[in-house]
């Protein structure tokens, strides 16, 4: 291909520059199909998608799956219209994607391959981590983000942007809050005393509710309710409605279900997860040391739970759970909220993303500028 002269470089670079000023470029995002299960992760980029286009953005859904699903119907009509196009499928490009300077293209974690596959696309890469284990998983043991030129990391805490910050030093990375969706709220109607339980292992389930009926035949009454691939609503009714939870996933970095849980009013026994996020701990009011909250209650060894499970269910049939308990499972009510997440996608996407695009732009064509002429 020849190269191009002064001009031609002048004239392309301030295209580019023109066309973020009109927003006319678009920000794709890479995302997985669930096949209709609802997912905290998936429902993180459909809302920044979302936040986005109403912000005055082109947006697109970029997938692999010939036989894709999405999200319409557990997360709603107005996420399942946005944009979506079948990048790839078995190698072969389905629908045209031509990612120009001007683009943006968000990979979460999972997706190493199609980082390794754009690497030397023209537009900007952005690296979406909400869980470093997956990313662990996927990415090369040799590679680095730079070496797949990114630069831009997003990530969903302070507690992984720290850890990201401690393995790539040299990356520019950002944290974009998750937030829990509303129809996650409480109810004044009187709960049953039935024990939800969360758990991406089906085997979770049986590990607690057949030693405690084996251990307190007294409590063959009490029913158990597995919470798994319903849909958003379903859920929810049950959260408000059955007294207690039961919530294990050790190697979440931020744990949905569990703030969902308390947002309902739920009383929570929760696993503690392997790596602890940012609402998972508290300052002590005395100390000053950070410790687990008291939102919710709290396990290490699921042998413990039966034992955990019947002396709460006997403080339930006697009437003395203490009104203390369910005001702590309102602690967080004011963390992790729409509104708060809508500004931290303004501010990173566009402040600290979009307009650094634009300066990268125009600094490349001051440097054309002030060369001789060829």
């Amino acid at each position: 291909m020849a190269e191009l002269t002064k001009k031609e470089m002048i004239d392309v670079i301030e295209k580019n520059i023109g066309k973020i000023d009109n927003k006319s470029f678009t920000i794709y995002f890479y995302v997985f199909d669930t096949k209709g299960n609802p997912s905290g992760t998936l429902e993180y980029i459909y809302q920044t998608a979302y936040t986005l286009k109403e912000l005055g953005y082109n947006v697109c859904m970029l997938h692999h799956d010939d036989d894709f699903v999405g999200v319409g119907e557990w997360l709603g009509e107005k996420y399942a219209e946005l944009p979506h196009k079948q990048h790839q499928s078995g190698g072969k490009q389905k629908d045209v994607v031509n990612l120009e300077a001007a683009d943006f293209i968000v990979i979460p974690d999972i997706f190493a391959n199609v980082m390794i596959a754009l690497k030397n696309a023209p537009c900007k890469k952005i690296a979406l981590v909400q869980n470093y284990n997956w990313l662990c998983e996927a990415m090369p043991m040799v590679a680095t983000f730079q070496d797949l030129k990114i630069n831009d990391i997003i990530t969903n805490t302070e507690t992984q942007k720290k850890i990201l910050e401690s393995y790539f030093p040299n990356m520019n990375i950002h944290v974009v809050s998750p937030s829990i969706n509303p129809v996650f709220r409480d109810s004044d109607k009187p709960r049953k005393l039935m024990v939800n339980v969360i758990s991406k292992d089906q085997s979770d389930i049986h590990r607690i509710m057949k030693p405690f009926h084996w251990k307190y035949p007294i409590y063959q009454w009490v029913s158990f309710a597995e919470l798994r691939g319903f849909p958003q609503d379903v859920v929810s009714d049950a959260l408000r409605e059955n007294a207690i939870t039961i919530w294990m996933d050790s190697k979440t970095n931020f744990g949905y279900s569990a703030l969902e849980a308390l947002r309902c009013g739920s009383i929570l026994l929760a696993k503690t997860p392997d790596t602890l996020t940012d609402w998972n701990l508290e300052a002590d009011e005395e100390t000053g040391e950070q410790r687990l909250t008291d939102a919710c209650i709290w396990f290490d060894n699921i042998d413990a739970v039966p034992d955990m499970l019947a002396s709460l269910v006997r403080t339930w049939t006697l009437d003395k759970i203490p009104e203390e308990l369910y005001q702590k499972t309102h602690k967080l009510d004011n963390l992790y909220t729409r509104e708060t997440q809508e500004k931290e996608i303004e501010h990173v996407y566009v402040k600290q993303i979009i307009d650094k695009r634009k300066k990268d732009f125009e600094e490349v064509l001051a440097q054309v500028k002030n060369k001789k002429n060829k």
